[in-house]
């Protein structure tokens, strides 16, 4: 990929995405240039690309950029970011490539491919105010402000860890960590802690303490009841399949050498693929709720934990995602 086939530049902006920083480039008439530099840094950050040191190239590939903004080596950039697992930021790069460069451009069909080859691997994370959440919470996601446009709305972050927060006057600030995997879209409610009781509410009750299990965590408690859905799922999967098998042997009988079936034969193989399939489904489910439940119930902290020695720290809350797009609505 060359650097720039062109002379054309673009205009510099600054890319954010995912509460992250990804091109901080000031207007491209203001910004100091220094082509040769940027020509080094280019080679230099397509050498280290095909060492594979894609965190040591791709600082390369901006900085040269930002001292000369060449398409070549914004392009390179977005290939960088894609290597590196950063599906997000590359899907925004070839898409700011696919709209700026001219329409005779032969690098504007690679941008335009490659961000619609990366539409369906971004995360998207929606960040809602929790119900009864004051109207003047501020809230952050990766230290960036998210303000009352981008509430509600699926926004693309990069996978991995986020941290979200939630402050409001008078009361503590809450963070919330996301993982995000590939392709999964969450759903995150946010508030910030409760106020403090008042001084003068007199002293406080010690907690009750109940019979046995006083102290579990109501999400460890979902987390048990969804891994046994998922255990009766696999269950019902191998009865299913072992049905199916059994239906499949009982058609041989019925089927010559070419595996040309008649009456009963065919039959029993349509009753052999229908429990094949409902097989299946039962087994997809059965994992999904399994793996959810076995999520919860390792990560789920107990009520004990709030304890009188942790009150004053600010709490932390973490939410496991299933792979594959799995859509979670989740409250702290």
């Amino acid at each position: 990929m060359r650097r720039s086939s062109s002379r054309r530049r673009f205009p510099a902006e600054v890319l954010a995405l995912g509460g992250a920083v990804l091109l901080a480039c000031p207007d491209a008439s203001a910004q100091p240039r220094d082509p040769a530099a940027a020509e080094a840094l280019f080679d230099a950050g397509r050498a280290a690309l095909q060492a594979k040191d894609y965190d040591a190239a791709c600082p390369k590939f901006r900085e040269s950029y930002e001292l000369d903004p060449a398409p070549g080596a914004l392009l390179n950039l977005g290939d960088c970011e894609e290597r590196r697992g950063k599906v997000a930021t590359a899907w925004s790069i070839f898409r700011e490539l696919a709209r700026d460069l001219p329409a005779n451009d032969d690098r504007r069909p690679i941008a335009q491919s490659r961000a619609a080859a990366l539409e369906a691997r971004v995360p998207r994370l929606t960040i809602r105010l929790a119900p009864g959440a004051p109207a003047d919470t501020a809230v952050q996601r990766a230290g960036v402000p998210v303000g009352a446009g981008s509430l509600g709305s699926p926004l693309p972050v990069d996978p991995g860890e986020v941290q979200v927060t939630a402050a409001a006057p008078g009361r503590k600030q809450k963070t919330f960590t996301v993982q995000l995997a590939e392709g999964a879209q969450i759903e995150l409610l946010v508030a910030p802690e409760e106020p403090a009781a008042a001084a003068d509410a007199g002293p406080a009750l010690p907690p009750k303490t109940g019979p046995q299990g006083a102290g579990r965590s109501p999400w460890r408690t979902v987390g048990w009841i969804s891994a046994g859905v998922g255990a009766v799922g696999i269950g019902v999967g191998a009865v299913f399949g072992a049905r199916a098998i059994g239906k499949k042997g009982d058609a041989e009988a019925y089927c010559d050498r070419d595996n040309v079936c008649q009456g009963e034969g065919i039959k029993l193989q349509k009753q052999g693929v229908t429990a094949g399939t409902i097989s299946t489904v039962a087994f997809l489910v059965g994992a999904a709720a399994l793996g959810t439940g076995a999520v919860l119930v390792f990560t789920a902290p107990s009520s004990g934990q709030a304890s009188s020695g942790q009150a004053s720290a600010a709490p932390r809350a973490t939410i496991g995602v299933v792979p594959g797009g799995a859509v979670a609505t989740v409250v702290f």
